[in-house]
């Protein structure tokens, strides 16, 4: 052991520290519960018909002190592993052997009842709380960044603290050409994926990502990021290395980026890696412009966005009586889904007609095995507002399709175990929304769906 901890002292501490100390984020959290507990059994014994806690006081002393012992040791052997504030790390240290300190004070009055003057007993209970909590502050600073616990406070608590107003969020973008590369792209995804472990605080590799000018500045083994050069950018060689590789980022367990993610990164180092400017300046190709949309919540349906009226209510008991179920979908608006799958009555022109009067509200149309015919699809497909629509194990075939060319808002369309076939290739194209089709068990064959495969963004469910 004495070789091990002699080891320890040179540049690289011995593994078995380091594994050691990895277990004390998880030992940490008993001796918190302990001192608490007993500091809160110290308080209510004062009253009589709490007295009797008082003769197990000492056994929680005892327990807390015994844990923050451990603690404090695996805390140390975990300090070995570097990154981390030293000024921060000083006083987690030492707060930390004040709370052993005190504690082990408190289990020695408590177990010898040893009378101290002047209020001693309650301040040195005072101090062990104090001293719990600031420390569990400092190793919170200490993982997450010095701001971690302040930073959703009121301003007023903020400056209090001595820390500025929090800094204004910015606003969200809403069309392609207002989004800044670094501010809206890059910098989120540095914030949500890397600054936990890259921060001043937590300075893992020597490498800060809170800012473009740190992440510049590279880490211990220098520059993470080449512009214009991707080969030579270790960032985006350890974001795109195997999970189970040692040199994988994100690390300790954290989720990976996701494709989106990579494919962004590395695209903006290929472009050189700006520190500001629109991201349509810098000429990307269309596959970017649409990863983008989609990363930024671009390309989402506009309708959801409209506020509409309130359904009639005689329309709605029209509809009830007819066989329809109403559903409302979202609380601070009116849209609906239209059940009639469930009916034991038959589907008329009378029930197409009366939807077209709440052609507005109805976003979802649930008509599966409903008798539903190529005639009706004529009414059906003047619901422009259709989100959703289920159509399956209905007699309809490419004729009837063809009413629904014009649902620029669809996004989901089931035809299974419908006679639809061909027609799909001139129908599909024109649903530009469409992000799902179902066509298990129809008359199309795999040469219609290979050729509906090549809109990209369309899932195709097909046996």
């Amino acid at each position: 052991m004495l070789t091990i901890l002699l080891n320890s002292a040179g540049e690289a501490p011995a593994d078995i520290l380091i594994f050691f100390g990895r277990i004390h984020p998880l030992v940490v959290h008993l001796p918190i519960g302990f001192l608490l507990l007993a500091a809160l059994v110290e308080v209510v014994a004062k009253k009589p018909q709490f007295q009797p806690l008082g003769n197990f006081t000492h056994y929680l002393w005892a327990l807390g002190s015994l844990s923050a012992l451990v603690a404090v040791v695996l805390g140390y052997f975990l300090s070995l592993s570097g990154d981390y504030n030293e000024n921060t790390l000083f006083w987690h240290k030492w707060v930390g052997v004040a709370v052993f300190a005190f504690s082990l004070g408190c289990y020695y009055i408590s177990k010898k009842q040893v009378k101290l003057p002047f209020y001693g007993k309650s301040l040195l209970i005072a101090l062990v709380v104090f001293a719990v909590f600031y420390t569990g502050h400092l190793g919170g600073n200490l993982t997450h960044g010095s701001t971690y616990l302040l930073e959703y406070a009121p301003n007023v608590v903020r400056n209090l603290a001595g820390m500025p107003d929090k800094a204004v969020p910015r606003k969200k973008v809403t069309v392609l050409d207002s989004a800044d590369v670094y501010l809206d792209l890059i910098s989120p995804i540095m914030d949500s994926r890397c600054v936990s472990c890259h921060n001043k605080d937590k300075k893992k590799g020597d490498l800060d990502l809170t800012t473009f000018a740190h992440l510049m500045a590279g880490g211990e083994n220098g520059e993470i990021l080449i512009p214009g050069d991707l080969n030579s950018s270790d960032l985006y060689r350890r974001i795109t290395l195997p999970e189970s590789h040692d040199d994988f980022m994100p690390s300790e367990g954290k989720p990976p980026l996701s494709e989106e993610e990579v494919a962004l990164i590395g695209w903006w180092i290929s472009a050189q890696a700006p520190a500001e400017g629109y991201f349509t300046a810098l000429n990307p190709e269309q596959e970017m412009k649409d990863l983008v949309e989609k990363y930024l919540g671009l390309d989402q349906n506009k309708l959801l966005n409209q506020q509409v009226e309130a359904p009639n209510t005689n329309v709605v008991d029209s509809l009830t009586n007819l066989g329809f179920i109403l559903n409302p979908l979202m609380i601070d608006n009116h849209f609906l889904e239209a059940n009639f799958s469930l009916s034991e009555q038959e589907f008329t022109d009378k029930s197409s007609e009366t939807l077209l009067l709440l052609k507005d509200q109805i976003i979802w149309l649930n008509l599966s095995n409903s008798g539903i015919e190529d005639g009706h699809l004529q009414k059906i497909g003047q619901l422009e507002n259709l989100i959703k629509l289920n159509l399956s194990k209905n007699d309809i075939s490419d004729e009837g399709l063809t009413h629904l060319s014009n649902l620029s808002n669809l996004e989901s369309l089931n035809l299974y175990k419908t006679s639809i076939s061909v027609g799909l290739l001139e129908v599909i194209p024109k649903l530009t929304n469409l992000k799902r089709l179902y066509i298990s068990e129809t008359m199309a064959d795999s040469s219609v769906v290979n050729q509906l495969q090549q809109h990209k963004d369309l899932r195709i469910e097909f046996d």
